[in-house]
């Protein structure tokens, strides 16, 4: 593994759950206000806060291809559109590798 990149930790899980918490507490208390007249402005803050996470997420990691170990970045619309999940090895992506181009769960890794 580079030295740039290791695994997340605790510090990095809760930073992950401190935010995506902040964004539903914001979306669940403005839904009562900004739903009934101003819907628009609802769905804008919607979109505009889920980006603000993926650009978060999108910089502060890189991904591990399993099969070769080639270690990537992905886009802004990857990063918002990849199926994303948590198994028993951590977090993953379901990404084509660019190196190998093997479509797999790939491995998140922390930028240091």
């Amino acid at each position: 593994m580079d030295k740039k990149y290791s695994k997340p930790g605790r510090e990095e899980w809760v930073r992950s759950i401190v935010y995506i918490l902040i964004y539903a507490a914001v979306i669940s208390g403005s839904a009562f206000v900004l739903l009934p007249g101003y819907w628009v402005v609802w769905g804008l803050l919607v979109l505009v806060g889920a980006g603000l996470l993926v650009d978060w997420h999108r910089g502060a990691t890189v991904y591990k291809c399993p099969n070769c170990d080639h270690v990537y970045e992905i886009s802004f619309l990857t990063d918002f559109f990849a199926p994303h999940g948590v198994g028993k090895d951590g977090p993953w992506l379901l990404l084509r590798c660019p190196e190998c181009k093997q479509r797999s769960r790939t491995g998140v890794l922390k930028r240091e």
